[in-house]
């Protein structure tokens, strides 16, 4: 089993637990549809703090890039065909569309994780972990602000609903702060998690983490 099928199997709650064949099955379908269809693609805009602040509202922020001076504004999406996958899913085979959604999560994620390793070559310092509108007090409104700042929509196709969803919906926007010295790493939570508002864990008040 793939790393990116665990991590699939962790949003949709396993714990741990093996799937049966069939459940297997359909998590290697997901993930060979959603290699082949997706259309990566991600781009970031490295700054001075003091440039990004207008962007940067909360509290939570603050704390989290309070001992960078620069940050890096970044997003990233799978496409419009990543959405198409999982919306003809919905039609015809509900329980694929729910293990096709999850791998898609899983793989925006992956794919982060990979452009951070790109950006990190580029940008000279050490990381934050990345943290997006929408988490903690945070605004999610700030989706549109991002967007712009980073030219997101002519670059990589992502624009923003009235009510601040990203439309690809597998996409991610996120602040990343860069520092001089060592920063202490916070440890992933619920908060920092793009599952949060849907996680079956984390309405039972349990973590993936634990």
């Amino acid at each position: 089993m793939t790393e990116i099928q665990k991590e699939a199997l962790r949003y949709l709650g396993y714990r741990g637990n093996q799937p049966d064949e069939a459940t297997y099955s359909l998590l290697c379908k997901a993930e060979k549809e959603l290699r082949e269809n997706a259309a990566m693609k991600y781009c970031y805009r490295a700054v001075n703090k003091s440039e990004a602040l207008p962007l940067l509202k909360g509290e939570d922020i603050m704390e989290h890039i309070r001992d960078c001076d620069r940050v890096i504004l970044f997003a990233a999406t799978l496409g419009v065909a990543a959405d198409s996958l999982i919306r003809r899913a919905e039609i015809s085979d509900m329980a694929y569309a729910v293990i096709l959604d999850s791998m898609a999560s899983a793989l925006i994620e992956e794919y982060c994780d990979s452009c951070e390793i790109e950006m990190k070559k580029a940008v000279k310092g050490y990381f934050t972990s990345r943290y997006s509108p929408g988490y903690g007090d945070y605004p999610i409104s700030e989706q549109e602000a991002f967007i712009a700042f980073l030219n997101a929509n002519k670059l990589i196709g992502l624009t923003a609903t009235e009510s601040h969803i990203l439309i690809p919906r597998k996409s991610v926007t996120a602040v990343i702060g860069v520092s001089d010295k060592p920063i202490e790493k916070r440890k992933r939570s619920c908060e920092s998690c793009n599952l949060r508002e849907t996680c079956k864990l984390r309405k039972e008040n349990k973590s993936c983490d634990n």
